[in-house]
């Protein structure tokens, strides 16, 4: 019988050009990293990205522990939930070299038709070699994809970015890890450096394409814990989210 292995594990060292101030690796760097091991476990498997299909994200919880700081060695470790309705479930943990934690993400991905922009039925085409991959058993320290709360913003004064084309990804629209820059963009550099990234959940209503307007709306519910409303100039509704901090224990000055 084939053994299908159905976790792949990559290692990495924190690059210089991807820490702030305080050498802590940029929440999105992190981010795009753990998605860039996702893809290639997905191209390992035949059930990639192509020129006709593409995944993308619905649907994202980042809970991150202790962000990596630079020149630190640690592994990326992936694998596929589970898949439903057209939809799947993504896990991705980033652990140091002791095997600790650093950082867990769950992903709802979808495939679409990169031509018609439609949602493509994966099962149709991949049941045969996904339904070998994925891991149900493994465990986790995400159960599910939660939703961000709802929260008026009426009233609150929205900062306006136009789409450019550092935003754009392959799939011809905003980059889902974008927001993430242009959500922390807004807030102090003081407040930054004073706290760290601790979790992030985000549901993604539709695509936003090169030069669109978009509108943040941005409201702390809780303490170090901020609401986001992304809208379209046309008033659609793009995104909700939540981002939250902690604050530092020490600031590290330079």
């Amino acid at each position: 019988m084939e053994n299908f292995q159905k976790v792949d594990s990559f290692q990495f060292e924190v690059d210089k050009t991807t820490v702030d101030k305080l050498h802590r690796m940029r929440p999105s760097a992190l981010c795009n990293m753990m998605l860039a091991c996702a893809g290639r476990h997905a191209d390992a498997r035949g059930f990639g990205a192509t020129r006709k299909l593409g995944w993308v994200m619905a649907r994202m919880v980042l809970d991150i522990k202790e962000i990596p700081l630079g020149s630190q060695i640690f592994t990326i470790e992936t694998f596929i939930k589970n898949a439903y309705r057209g939809f799947t479930d993504r896990c991705i943990r980033a652990v140091d070299e002791n095997g600790k934690e650093l950082a867990a993400m769950m992903c709802t991905f979808a495939m679409i038709d990169l031509e018609t922009r439609a949602p493509f039925d994966f099962d149709s085409e991949f049941h045969d070699v996904f339904v070998n991959y994925l891991a149900p058993e493994e465990p986790f320290s995400i159960a599910r994809v939660p939703s961000p709360r709802r929260c008026n913003v009426e009233g609150v004064e929205p900062v306006h970015r136009r789409i450019r084309y550092s935003d754009v990804d392959i799939n011809g629209h905003m980059n889902s890890i974008r927001y993430i820059d242009h959500i922390m963009d807004i807030l102090p550099l003081d407040y930054l450096y004073t706290h760290d990234f601790s979790r992030f959940v985000v549901a993604y209503m539709q695509e936003a394409k090169p030069g669109e307007g978009l509108n943040y709306c941005m409201k702390e519910v809780e303490d170090d814990t901020y609401f986001v409303q992304i809208v379209k100039d046309s008033g659609e509704a793009i995104c909700r989210c939540e981002m939250s901090f902690l604050p530092r224990p020490e600031v590290d000055e330079e």
